[in-house]
């Protein structure tokens, strides 16, 4: 098909887009935006036939994309560097199964988010919102996948403890944060100091563990071991 398949929009409500999967599954996720700040403007096939559909003068506009993962890394991270180049929508990744080689090509060209197709009406909306913000959401799963050797250590052990020593107590606290998806608000609530403190520490341990971005940070930490309790997963 690969066309668009359905156009419509509440004006009271954020415009969404809903690309790949099934048409089954698109008219599932579309009930699920039901009584949520966001409405299915228009879904597509794939990201090509999004990309078609925006070059036109007509097309509609979104304030976030929701593209549904074939479970490829390549393909889905494609996909969004498409979508992203095209328009100025953030983009939330859908995903069948927890793969951190996804996650981390899906984030690397510009995803907003990445969660797994099995989330609640309020996971959902919820983490919408925070990327509409601006904030990046991922699994909570994650941390559990470490813990239970799921996921693979790739961190050097000896990087990774010269990188902590450098952390002041309140940067280990908020990187500790970061492996959960806290947002800076909830971040400075249970800490008890105000957001913009908060946003002075993450960027002042980004820079210490050498990542670009809270994602990274929260994904070295992970994959590292660290827990937000400060003990090695990994032991």
């Amino acid at each position: 098909m690969g066309g668009v398949l359905r156009w419509g929009r509440v004006m009271s409500q954020a415009p969404l887009f809903i690309v790949g999967g099934t048409g089954l599954f698109r008219r599932g996720l579309c009930s699920f935006l039901e009584d949520t700040p966001f409405q299915m403007a228009a879904e597509f096939d794939n990201a090509e036939a999004c990309v078609s559909a925006l070059s036109k003068a007509s097309a509609p506009e979104a304030d976030v994309i929701v593209y549904v993962s074939n479970g490829d890394p390549e393909v889905s991270a494609a996909a969004i560097d498409a979508l992203i180049s095209c328009c100025d929508a953030r983009v939330l990744v859908l995903s069948g199964e927890l793969s951190v080689d996804e996650l981390g090509a899906c984030l690397r060209v510009g995803a907003g988010g990445y969660l797994l197709s099995n989330i609640s009406k309020e996971v959902l909306s919820h983490s919408l919102r925070l990327i509409v913000l601006g904030e990046t959401v991922f699994p909570s799963q994650l941390a559990t996948a470490w813990a239970t050797g799921q996921l693979r250590q790739t961190t050097n052990s000896v990087e990774v403890d010269k990188a902590l020593e450098v952390l002041t107590q309140r940067e280990t606290e908020i990187l500790g944060c970061l492996t959960e998806g806290s947002p800076n608000k909830m971040i400075a609530r249970q800490l008890g100091i105000t957001e913009a403190t908060v946003k002075i520490h993450v960027k002042s341990l980004i820079r210490k563990i050498g990542v670009q971005n809270r994602t990274q940070a929260a994904l070295w930490a992970i994959q590292a071991g660290y827990s937000k309790n400060g003990t090695d997963l990994a032991a």
